[in-house]
């Protein structure tokens, strides 16, 4: 027998095989609740791969084309009996057994037909809402409706006005081209929603450097300037805590620096990526070793001032934010050369990071600067915003928090520097 026929992306078998997989891997899911509730379930961890089997099959037999409309009718007669006994004589009200078990058929069905991508992100996507309930319960109970609200504005205007917005520059420079630029607003505000659900999810009392980590996520900023009030506040916690959680923030920007550069940036420009890469891992190093030295122990509670970045203001903030730099990208391009350029970088630098680096990376798509200018353009605003924390420490905190706090962003930033001379 060939064992090669047997494995091949397009063989019964290792349909089969995906489609078992993929049900046990929810059905053990779904068994651990009923387990660990004592509840009763009629799906459990050898029904539902059973189901997604026989939506794999049924799509196995070409003699018969409706049979998989033909099981699906099936699998509903089931799911009614069940849910029928389910609110009558078990008291249980909710659908959504039923219907994460219908999507498992369908799921079956889409792996019969060779889509496995999109049975296993449906597996994952039941995985998540099924396994989750709980905190994604505790979740919508602390969401706001103002916050709700912004977050549909924006999906409004992301999905009914991005489509529509013109592709071509409209501007006389070549920068300004509508779709791009909403197109990055839109995912510099994802990664910030990110930080911000994680850091209103999970309680502030889980730990300082938990904190500083999920909310510099939304805006480093932010953590630092709150960061360095309450050390001046409290004189009495050890300044090696303050330091180790303003590290934390710093290596976190640089985090989503990194990630900035390497999904947006074109493949020429990616190696910039390698100067907030040196600067993390000193970061991580300065971490490891104020964690080690004594007088980092103790607790404080910080609450960084931090808006949702998929409301809409936020989000319009930001995008005005990025078009006014662009646009002084262009202005210093076309009257003072590459140096307007690198200026303006170091004088955006201070406000924002992402917008600077989105800046440069659209002049530089557009043709308006060089692959050179535009990552020492990219590498000014990234040292500069790490250095202007030095700036907020000393304005906003106690001495000696604010001079262990120059140092530690010095030797940073100074690694920043000498890691772009060699790319």
């Amino acid at each position: 027998m060939d064992i090669s026929a047997l494995i091949s992306l397009d063989s019964v078998v290792f349909k089969l095989v995906i489609a078992l997989f993929l049900g046990l891997f929810i059905g053990l899911r779904r068994e651990m609740d009923i387990q660990k509730e004592g509840s009763e379930s009629f799906v459990g961890f050898r029904t539902l791969p059973l189901i997604v089997m026989l939506g794999a099959i049924s799509t196995m037999v070409p003699q018969i084309p409706l049979l998989p409309a033909i099981c699906l009718l099936g699998v509903l007669v089931f799911l009614s009996i069940a849910y029928y006994n389910g609110v009558f004589k078990l008291q249980l009200i909710g659908l959504t057994s039923e219907f994460a078990t219908l999507i498992m058929f369908l799921v079956g069905v889409f792996v019969g037909n060779g889509e496995y991508i999109v049975a296993i992100l449906l597996t994952v996507a039941i995985g998540l809402l099924t396994g989750f309930k709980n905190q994604l319960h505790n979740f919508a109970k602390n969401i706001s409706p103002q916050e709700w609200g912004g977050a549909l504005q924006l999906l409004i205007l992301s999905a009914v006005v991005l489509p529509f917005l013109p592709q071509e520059p409209v501007d006389p420079w070549g920068v300004l081209v509508p779709f791009d630029i909403w197109l990055l607003v839109i995912f510099i505000s994802a990664i910030g929603f990110i930080g911000y659900f994680l850091n209103k999810y999970i309680d502030s009392k889980k730990g300082l450097l938990a904190t500083s980590f999920l909310g510099a996520l939304v805006s480093s900023t932010a953590v630092t300037t709150a960061l360095a009030i309450q050390a001046k506040q409290k004189k009495d916690i050890p300044k090696n805590l303050f330091i180790v959680a303003l590290l934390v923030a710093v290596a976190t920007m640089l985090v989503r620096t990194i990630v900035t550069i390497l999904l947006i940036a074109p493949v020429e420009l990616k190696i910039v990526s390698l100067v907030p890469v040196a600067m993390l891992v000193t970061a991580v190093l300065l971490l490891i070793w104020f964690g080690k030295k004594k007088g980092h122990e103790g607790s404080v509670e910080i609450s960084p001032d931090l808006e949702s970045p998929f409301e809409l203001l936020p989000a319009i903030k930001f995008g005005l934010l990025f078009v006014f730099i662009l646009l002084a990208v262009a202005f210093g391009k076309k009257y003072l050369g590459d140096y307007g350029v690198l200026i303006t970088a170091f004088l955006s630098g201070f406000v924002d990071v992402d917008a600077t680096i989105l800046s440069s990376l659209q002049t530089f798509k557009a043709s308006g600067i060089t692959r050179t200018v535009a990552a020492q353009a990219m590498t000014i605003a990234i040292l500069i915003n790490t250095l202007v924390k030095v700036g907020y420490v000393w304005i906003l905190s106690r001495r000696d928090v604010a001079v262990t706090n120059t140092v530690t962003i010095s030797i940073i930033g100074f690694v920043g520097a000498v890691t772009f001379l060699f790319i």
